[in-house]
């Protein structure tokens, strides 16, 4: 007779662990949660940007979040605002070198230097540039006149020396920042393909000769 006892059941597996966390020092972890910030301001602003979401793309809980950082817009200053006012103090401090240079030629080298590492950071911030001054009115108010315009006005007083008669200075640091604003925002998101050495050459030559055609 055959048997029909069927064979003994084989044994369960065990359940796999739940896998730990990796430890990572606290200095890690906030750097982790900024960069996770900054991608989320930058998509979806100050107003529209949760927490959870931001947490979520750090791979920490909301309580990580929060052990680092007091509220959303502490954590906005650190991600957006802070990095955008270091930038333009960089900026700043490259051209406040320009008085070291000893001759026309080292200067136009040192102009064409600034200009392409002033670009390229340019291009890098604008995501949280616009995040920064147009997600809420008040703050990019605040951010402008506290911290942007004084730079901005300190790089028109550097510029007066080499800057010609007639040409308010402070107007020369503002439509040398719209220029790095609008080259970066056509490298972003347009079409032609310039790269950030012709920019800056291209940048230079509107700085120092104008457009218009002489008389």
């Amino acid at each position: 007779m055959t048997d029909q006892t069927p064979p003994p059941a084989k044994a369960r597996k065990a359940a796999p662990k739940a896998k730990k966390r990796a430890y990572l020092p606290a200095a890690e972890r906030r750097r982790l949660i900024v960069e996770a910030a900054q991608e989320v301001f930058a998509r979806s602003n100050l107003q529209g940007a949760r927490t959870r979401d931001i947490a979520a793309a750090a791979a920490v809980n909301q309580a990580t979040v929060f052990e680092h950082f007091a509220s959303k817009e502490a954590l906005f200053h650190a991600a957006v605002v802070q990095p955008l006012i270091d930038v333009m103090r960089g900026m700043h401090e490259r051209v406040t070198q320009y008085g070291t240079a000893a001759s026309p030629d080292e200067l136009g080298e040192m102009a064409h230097g600034s200009a392409l590492a002033n670009l390229a950071e340019m291009v890098e911030i604008l995501p949280l540039m616009t995040a920064a001054l147009f997600s809420d009115q008040a703050l990019g108010r605040k951010l402008y006149r506290e911290h942007l315009a004084p730079l901005l006005r300190q790089r028109g007083e550097v510029l007066a020396p080499l800057t010609r008669e007639g040409v308010d200075p402070e107007m020369v640091g503002l439509a040398n920042f719209g220029m790095l604003f609008a080259f970066a925002l056509d490298k972003r998101f347009g079409e032609r393909g310039t790269s950030l050495e012709e920019m800056a050459t291209q940048l230079n030559r509107l700085s120092t000769g104008g457009f218009a055609r002489k008389a």
